[in-house]
């Protein structure tokens, strides 16, 4: 067991995903917990981080973590973060 995931940096290191929820329309992404440590940084509280629904275009989001089972991969689209500026 990995312990306790208090920071984005403790559930890459465990290669977990994060499930984004937006709390309005229920709509759910996935990410993988290294591709989001690059971009927001590694010792970021989970619920800290902002995601903006892709539907909603609300900020109304819960992160939770999951592991990665490498025999039975999730189904579903696992999301690539970006950085980008403005």
């Amino acid at each position: 067991m990995a312990g306790t995931m208090d920071s984005v940096g403790r559930a890459a290191k465990a290669n977990m995903l994060l499930i984004v929820e937006c709390g309005h329309c229920y709509h759910v992404g996935r990410f993988k917990a290294n591709d989001v440590a690059q971009v927001v940084g590694w010792n970021k509280p989970l619920e800290a981080i902002r995601f903006r629904c892709k539907r909603c275009s609300r900020k109304d989001t819960t992160v939770r973590t999951q592991f990665i089972d490498q025999d039975h991969p999730p189904k579903g689209y696992i999301w690539v973060l970006q950085k980008f500026k403005l």
